[in-house]
């Protein structure tokens, strides 16, 4: 399944763009399509304006606690890539210079997703990891962009640069957010530590960074176990080295995907606050992107098992928790009507709260396969709502796992 494919399976998402005569006006546009991919269209900001009006970058990401500016270059020139690509990099790198600075210094604070309409406002002690990409579009030998670099073109910020066939090939591999962004910042380290990417061989790259991954990710697994330790870089390694969409168990993670594309698709006729309603999609969009490919695969698995048995039985929940952030996910399968299951998807909700010890619970509800149609409500909970002590009835509990059965689905 390659990203073209998959795009056009996805609900709500963008299609594919057309090429016209601008040539570098299409590479913008393949770069924020590419962009999506990992990120959906929610979180993805075209040619996004700046102060008085003028284009603030050509693509802007705005997930969660992260911001990426994206500048784009098209190689149009007589001249050969690498002579092309140093005076394209020093424009690209002052202009990301420029657009990070107008963030950090509050000139800009606010984005409008012309797809969607949502503002997103920037707020620093928030948006807390300001990063950048420089896309130079160009075909030709693999070469080393970074020693092209004078020190006085670096942002302060982390970066990184390749060529639109290198971020095709990274949004295919990487394609979460959650991926896209820890490849991202192994990228910046590893090149912190002497990695010299090259234009036009990503697949390289991501050979190289494996290696590298015992000292990349030695800091963040020094007090782990042993064996989630060697669990973890066997497979952080295994998905640098081979495509996951070549599994035969990959379809299972698009289960996710589904929910995560639907999350914005709010219907007015069933919230009494749309604004609010349209602000609880988006942070439920956000929590789900933070599921990488390998958990997505892992729930997915599951969901459809709950999926098929809620056809003969009134309820069916699958609970995961995603311990490191004491995120807690639910997963309701009912054939109750919309109001009879959001007041069920409440209550287990409220009880997963006391149950697994977390205020943290984003909950999802919908129809079981071969029902016809395929529906989400969601509920996002972050203070408790019962108060301790408090008894649960038989038939809801009964669908909340107890933790020693669910370890599977425990991270």
């Amino acid at each position: 399944m390659d990203i073209y494919k998959q795009m056009a399976a996805r609900f709500d998402a963008t299609a594919a763009p057309l090429p016209s005569a601008e040539v570098s006006k299409d590479n913008e546009k393949l770069t924020q399509w590419y962009l999506e991919h990992s990120f959906f269209r929610d979180f993805v900001y075209r040619n996004p304006p700046g102060r008085q009006g003028r284009e603030f970058s050509d693509a802007l990401v705005v997930y969660d606690d992260t911001l990426i500016v994206v500048q784009n270059k098209t190689h149009s020139s007589a001249r050969t890539p690498k002579d092309w690509c140093e005076s394209a990099l020093d424009d690209a790198l002052g202009q990301l210079r420029g657009s990070l600075r107008m963030i950090t210094e509050g000139l800009v604070t606010e984005f409008i997703n012309e797809l969607t309409g949502a503002k997103i406002r920037i707020d620093l002690s928030k948006h807390t990891h300001l990063y950048g990409i420089v896309v130079a579009a160009h075909k030709g030998e693999p070469f080393d962009p970074y020693g092209l670099l004078r020190q006085r073109d670096a942002p302060k910020h982390p970066f990184s640069i390749m060529t639109l066939d290198d971020l095709l090939f990274t949004v295919d591999r990487m394609d979460t957010a959650a991926d896209f962004i820890t490849y991202f910042e192994l990228r910046h380290e590893a090149v912190k530590m002497g990695l010299r990417p090259l234009m036009n061989d990503e697949a390289l790259s991501m050979g190289r960074i494996a290696e590298m991954l015992p000292i990349l990710l030695g800091p963040s697994l020094a007090r782990v176990p042993d064996d989630v330790r060697e669990r973890t870089l066997r497979v952080r390694r295994e998905h640098l080295l081979s495509p996951i969409k070549e599994r035969e168990d990959y379809k299972f993670g698009l289960l996710v995907d589904d929910i995560v594309a639907h999350a914005h698709d709010v219907d007015p006729n069933l919230v009494k606050d749309l604004e609010s309603a349209k602000r609880l999609a988006h942070q439920v969009g956000e929590i789900y992107g933070y599921l990488d490919r390998e958990r997505r695969i892992s729930i997915g698995k599951k969901l459809l098992e709950a999926a098929i048995a809620a056809r003969s039985v009134e309820a069916r929940v699958v609970a995961h928790i995603q311990r490191s952030i004491r995120q807690v996910f639910l997963y309701l399968f009912t054939r109750a009507d919309r109001k009879g299951r959001r007041d069920y998807l409440h209550a287990i909700s409220a009880m997963a709260q006391l149950k697994y010890g977390s205020d943290k619970v984003v909950s999802v509800a919908t129809e079981p396969v071969g029902t016809g149609g395929r529906s989400y409500d969601f509920i996002c909970l972050s203070e408790k709502e019962l108060p301790e002590g408090t008894v649960f009835p038989a038939d809801v509990s009964s669908q909340l796992p107890d933790l020693r059965h669910m370890t599977q689905l425990i991270e």
